[in-house]
């Protein structure tokens, strides 16, 4: 805001600005804007968001890039080389890369882009280095949107006037959602110091080994070797058992195969078939003797009926 000069006419008491080198919007985005309280009248100068913490140019290409690319370019730019360890740096960088990416996403101009950046960084800015309070920081992010498609034309413009009214409300979403719904968090994070001790600490892993086979082997879940090898992995084959020479001696030597059919005469062979057939045939003629009684015990009971009935007529 402009300072204020008081000149005393004819007894009364007048506020006079200071005199201004534009009275209209100028190419860096000034903007005058008069507010008129009674007799009062007050010039002052709103200068545009664009362009402060992030050029033109370097909007231009951060546009084109994608999402690794924009963090790189942004580590390169403020200097945040410590991401990997520090993790205040580690914070900063990944809320920069999500607020750059989410104004490509919504289409942001390159001033548009710019101009939200300008604003994600002050109030990133004022809780890590300022360490404000969450409702003096909401105030600041309320003062930046001041003036965004005024109802009255007399309202002042923060600096933020290439937005509309509904990019504004995407925008205050946007900083509830990734800011102010952590705050204490970030609090806490830029207000302790990072102990040492999670730096430097040691890590020890366990690589696949070589691949000295067709495949190598596999990383089984991560689990030590030692419990692999004893609970996991396939047992290898057990040891033959060796045969104890002593024993081999004692056995007796095996028989030779000899075929019995070679040395037998036709004789022979005769005489065994005979036999056979009598062991096989002795049985079938007793079974059939005892068949023939039977059925002759039946005819001589019948002929002696006949007999008897003949006698008695």
């Amino acid at each position: 805001m402009a300072a204020k000069s008081q000149t005393k006419v004819s007894g009364k008491s007048s506020k006079t600005p200071l005199p201004s080198n534009n009275s209209k919007n100028d190419t860096k985005g000034k903007k005058t804007v008069t507010i008129a309280d009674g007799d009062d009248e007050v010039e002052e100068q709103a200068e545009s968001f664009a362009y402060k913490i992030l050029s033109q140019e370097q909007c231009t290409e951060l546009m084109g890039l994608e999402v690794t690319d924009i963090q790189n370019k942004l580590c390169e730019v403020f200097k945040l080389s410590n991401h990997c360890t520090d993790l205040q740096d580690a914070a900063t960088l990944d809320y920069y890369t999500s607020a750059v990416w989410w104004g490509k996403q919504q289409s942001f101009t390159t001033q548009q882009l710019s101009g939200f950046f300008t604003m994600v960084h002050t109030l990133f800015t004022n809780v890590k280095d300022q360490h404000m309070h969450l409702v003096d920081n909401l105030k600041e992010m309320q003062k930046m949107l001041r003036g965004i498609e005024p109802e009255y034309s007399d309202v002042k413009s923060a600096g933020m006037e290439f937005f509309n009214l509904q990019q504004a409300k995407s925008i205050s979403e946007y900083m509830f959602t990734s800011l102010f719904q952590h705050y204490k968090l970030f609090e806490f994070m830029f207000s302790h110091t990072q102990a040492e001790e999670i730096i430097g600490t040691d890590l020890e892993i366990e690589v696949a080994k070589p691949a000295a086979m067709p495949f190598p082997p596999p990383l089984d879940e991560g689990v030590e070797e030692s419990l692999h090898t004893s609970y996991i992995a396939t047992p290898p084959p057990s040891p033959e058992p060796e045969v104890d020479e002593s024993a081999k001696s004692t056995e007796p030597p095996p028989v030779e195969d000899i075929d019995a059919f070679s040395e037998l005469t036709p004789q022979d062979v005769l005489e065994v078939v005979e036999s056979v057939t009598k062991d096989l045939m002795s049985g079938l003629q007793l079974d059939l003797a005892a068949k023939l009684r039977e059925k002759e015990n039946n005819l001589i009971q019948r002929i002696n009926k006949v007999h008897k009935v003949a006698d008695t007529t």
